[in-house]
């Protein structure tokens, strides 16, 4: 205790001692989220067949995934698409990029007109038939993650669903000529990029899990090309 003279009084000023900084985290163990990361990646269909020309016994592909980088950064393959997602152990978690493509999906049947003897009597057109029935169809990306903590915080279950729709073109069913033009009935065409599958991982070590064909100018699959993908998950600790 230190004695201070302070107006002809005495001011007593005690020092204090220092206390630790409050945690608001405490220190037991924290909580952890798994964050998983698909990659499309194109590359030619020979390429990708060298690569995988030799067998492969372990569930790393760190090598792999730096060999293709490689390959995309020399211009010889491309990233399409990179989905990611976070999710806590257990739970099932969804990371969506879509447009919603409305189309008719039901019709009337077209009204013909009246005739006599096999013979259509004038005045009254051929017309179309009318949309009765609509549905939607999400074209975009959509990811689908579950994943789960193993015996340990490094080893990983997971399920996953990636998937890719594309709006290729509107296919021409019918055609009627009317008074005011042509009158078409149409239906979209989509073309699908999925997988789901369910794989066991050490986190943060990448692991091909699929090879899909993408498609080609006509929206059919395209057999000199291949998608190679990836996926790696890696646990992230709250606070740190």
């Amino acid at each position: 205790m230190q004695r201070v003279g302070a107006l002809g009084s005495v001011l007593l000023v005690q020092a204090q001692e220092a206390t630790p900084e409050y945690n608001p985290l405490g220190d037991g163990d924290l909580p952890l989220l798994i964050r998983v990361q698909a990659e499309f990646i194109e590359l030619p269909h020979e390429t990708m067949t060298g690569l995988l020309a030799e067998p492969r016994k372990g569930g790393n592909d760190t090598d792999l995934r730096k060999r293709v980088g490689e390959l995309v950064a020399a211009g010889k393959g491309r990233v399409v698409e990179t989905m990611i997602c976070v999710a806590r152990s257990g739970q099932k978690s969804t990371s969506e990029s879509l447009q919603e493509y409305t189309y008719p999906a039901e019709y009337d049947p077209p009204v013909s007109p009246p005739a006599k003897d096999g013979v259509p009597l004038g005045g009254f057109p051929v017309t179309p038939g009318i949309p009765t029935a609509f549905e939607t169809r999400n074209v975009g990306f959509t990811f689908e993650i579950e994943p789960t903590l193993g015996l340990t915080d490094h080893i990983i279950d997971l399920r996953l669903n990636p998937e890719i729709i594309y709006h290729v073109r509107n296919e021409v069913w019918a055609e009627w000529k009317v008074e005011h033009g042509n009158a078409l009935v149409q239906l979209p065409i989509f073309y699908s990029l999925k997988l789901n599958t369910a794989v066991t991982l050490v986190a943060g070590q990448p692991l091909m899990i699929g090879a899909l064909s993408p498609r080609n100018e006509q929206g059919v699959p395209d057999e000199n090309r291949k998608l190679m993908v990836f996926v790696r998950a890696e646990v992230l600790t709250i606070g740190r």
